[in-house]
């Protein structure tokens, strides 16, 4: 507040501060009203023109952007009526969220690309709007109908868990499969490898060294015999070669 009406600098420095701000018509204002008690100051007349272009700025910018707007307003609600563009009738709906016409025709493209729970939205608060509208009742019924004819029935897998778990049973069964024929090998194995081990051995009433008994003892496998090694050394006798 200023403490002396009469006096120019406050005034001045306001009008300066209100500029900072963007206060454009503001400062203009202070700035005439200062003017009809000094209409002689050249500063002041300087100042009050400078901030009347800048008013005069503003308000063309301002114009071009609602302008801008407008048209781009006018292009979305057009796009969205007239060619069932579902995102020009977004952003249309963005500047008229509560536009009877766009939540239409966004219910009707909806519904024309197959996606009936969003339209069944889009009628519901059309319907709020407009309670006692037997089209827009109408609308909404039919995409109820298609979202509840749409739906998996109660107790059903969703899609892909049946697969899926045949696959599983197939693949553990092609391992039991594949793990079979290994087995069988294996014993082969075994089997040709006890055949080799009893033919190997001394059967029962043989008497190697010396006459003494032996008695054969089953075994797995018998470890082949380790080769006989030839040591030679050149300090043989006389008359005897190695």
């Amino acid at each position: 507040m200023l403490r002396a009406p009469d006096d120019l600098g406050p005034r001045m420095r306001l009008a300066d501060a209100l500029v900072d701000q963007g206060c454009y018509q503001e400062a203009v204002e202070i700035l005439e009203a200062a003017q009809e008690g000094f209409p002689r100051n050249a500063e002041l007349t300087g100042k009050l023109r400078d901030t009347r272009s800048l008013v005069t700025e503003q308000t063309y910018i301002e114009g071009l952007t609602q302008a801008a707007e407008s048209a781009k307003l006018a292009r979305n609600q057009l796009r969205c009526t007239k060619l069932a563009d579902i995102s020009a009738c977004e952003d249309a709906l963005h500047s008229k969220p509560d536009d009877v016409p766009l939540l239409l025709a966004k219910g009707d493209a909806l519904m024309q690309a197959n996606r009936p729970a969003e339209a069944q939205m889009a009628y519901r608060h059309v319907s709020q709007l407009n309670p006692g509208d037997e089209s827009i009742q109408t609308r909404l019924a039919s995409a109820e109908a298609l979202v509840a004819k749409n739906a998996p029935p109660a107790g059903a897998e969703p899609p892909g868990v049946g697969a899926g778990a045949a696959a599983g049973a197939g693949a553990a069964a092609g391992a039991g499969r594949a793990k079979a024929p290994r087995k069988v090998a294996a014993a082969g194995a075994a089997v040709a490898t006890n055949r080799l081990a009893a033919a190997a051995r001394p059967t029962a009433g043989q008497q190697p060294n010396g006459g003494q008994h032996l008695t054969a003892t089953p075994t797995a496998a018998v470890a082949a015999p380790a080769p006989e090694v030839n040591t030679y050394s050149n300090d043989a006798p006389p008359g005897r070669t190695n």
